[in-house]
């Protein structure tokens, strides 16, 4: 999955999930969020750019460097030290930071530690682990972001539809409804890239069936088969992509008999 553009648009979107991240209450959270500004910055002298900075609105507040770390990298520790220093040298030697790393899993942290002890050890680099994360019941809709960018393709389309559901009745402000549910299609799309955007948006519902080409084109389809409008052609699309039938009736949340019923109208068609 490419992860840089997921994490950058949630924590631009909803950046008080950094601070629940960090252990911090949801109310402390959202405090420390307006706090701060959150940039992804490019450090031409080194080529880099890091994930995340969150940049203190007034003083006495540390920088907060972040990076996210899905592969095996051993340098990742010194490459992170390297843009936080060089983005103090630039801009205020003397400015308290904290850098974090999350890893999708332990296993790709680093095995050789040493030359970074004292920073880990006094919490000026400090490491989390994705695949570890405890999954709180009733969790902030940044927080349950995360959670889904960890789970199972089987199980990610309906943990999806039920954060839409979320954050169309918890998310006021229309801009940043439509920023929270976009991104979560966009981790579904990641996640099952063999589907087009318009399946994914059929399957996570996030408009209306009517709206959308899919169902124009399979309104007589499914009147044939005495099918709810629209269900047969997407059964069908599914299975082009080589989805099992038991995967098509548990993603688009009909009977299996159903999906075997279409399915075999189409083959004997």
């Amino acid at each position: 999955m490419v992860t840089d553009p997921l994490f950058y648009r949630l924590f631009e979107t909803s950046p008080e999930t950094f601070f629940l991240l960090l252990g911090m209450s949801a109310d402390l959270a959202r405090e420390m969020a307006a706090r701060y500004d959150y940039q992804a910055i490019e450090f031409k002298e080194t080529s880099h750019r890091v994930d995340g900075v969150f940049l203190p609105k007034e003083p006495g507040l540390p920088l907060y460097f972040l990076e996210v770390q899905f592969y095996p990298l051993p340098s990742v520790f010194a490459d992170l030290l390297v843009k936080v220093y060089t983005y103090l040298k630039n801009h205020d030697p003397g400015q308290s930071f904290c850098a974090v790393v999350l890893f999708a899993s332990r296993s790709l942290e680093p095995a050789d530690q040493a030359p970074y002890r004292p920073l880990l050890e006094t919490g000026l680099i400090r490491r989390f682990y994705l695949d570890e994360m405890t999954e709180l019941a009733n969790a902030p809709l940044g927080l349950s972001i995360l959670y889904l960018i960890r789970q199972t393709e089987s199980l990610a389309p309906e943990m999806a539809r039920n954060l839409i559901v979320r954050a169309k009745s918890e998310i006021g402000d229309e801009g940043s409804r439509a920023d929270l549910i976009e991104l979560i299609e966009t981790v579904i799309i990641y996640k099952l890239s063999r589907l087009s955007r318009e399946e994914i948006q059929i399957m996570l519902q996030v408009h209306d069936i009517r709206d959308t080409r899919v169902y124009q084109e399979a309104i007589e389809e499914g009147k044939a088969l005495g099918l709810k409008e629209g269900i047969a052609l997407a059964i069908a699309k599914l299975a082009a992509k080589k989805m099992q039938a038991e995967e098509i009736a548990s993603t688009l949340e009909v009977d299996i008999q159903l999906v075997h019923q279409v399915l075999k109208g189409r083959t004997s068609g």
